[in-house]
């Protein structure tokens, strides 16, 4: 990882790895199919970083405080490879496209839809939609802000992370008149031979 950060991903060669590892290049093969494999490895590694920051979230705070947990853990493991940040995200695009049935036992997306189904549950989020759409909208807007943000640089990813978490809660909160009329979407629509009578 360290050669990706200080040379760039691109200009990084599997070459470079296995001498700077000094591993035979067959080694390297056994346990890394190719080089994004290795990048592989490092988005896996932040997953897990990024879970235990949701899992020691303190008690009480809410789906709010599980968002913050989430958006600080992916700061956290990316700030310092903005540069990294682009080629991390085609590759787990991907990874995604490639092997979608991973996507439902990935434990970070696990954890988060548990959070969203219980604030589903307590009130807080609104059940327009299943707590696993809604769990990935946020992870997919958070993805989006953080490739934005290494792009630009600008603002502070705190900021950055603290907009996509009011961004999402403002779309997702839950209304609190009861009979607040259904999404547009949602309302049946008259069919055509209705119409016509």
């Amino acid at each position: 990882m360290r050669l990706f950060d200080e040379r760039g991903y691109t200009e990084t060669s599997v070459e470079d790895i296995v001498r700077e590892a000094d591993v035979a290049r067959g080694t390297f093969y056994v346990h890394f199919p190719t080089k994004d494999d290795v990048l592989i490895e490092l988005i896996r590694r932040s997953d897990a970083s990024i879970l235990a920051h949701i899992r020691g979230a303190p008690r009480g705070g809410g789906v709010r405080g599980i968002l913050r947990a989430t958006t600080a853990g992916f700061a956290d493991n990316w700030r310092e490879r903005r540069a990294l940040l682009p080629h991390a995200g085609a590759v787990a695009m991907r990874r995604i496209a490639a092997v979608a049935e991973e996507r439902e036992v990935q434990p970070l997306r696990v954890e988060l839809v548990g959070h969203v189904e219980a604030a589903v549950a307590a009130g807080e989020l609104r059940a327009d939609l299943p707590a696993q759409i809604l769990a990935d909208i946020f992870l997919l807007d958070v993805f989006a802000a953080l490739m934005a943000w290494a792009i630009a640089g600008v603002p502070p990813l705190e900021i950055v992370m603290e907009g996509m978490i009011e961004l999402f809660l403002r779309g997702a909160e839950a209304d609190d008149a009861d009979d607040a009329d259904p999404p547009a979407a949602a309302k049946p629509r008259p069919s055509a031979r209705a119409k016509s009578k």
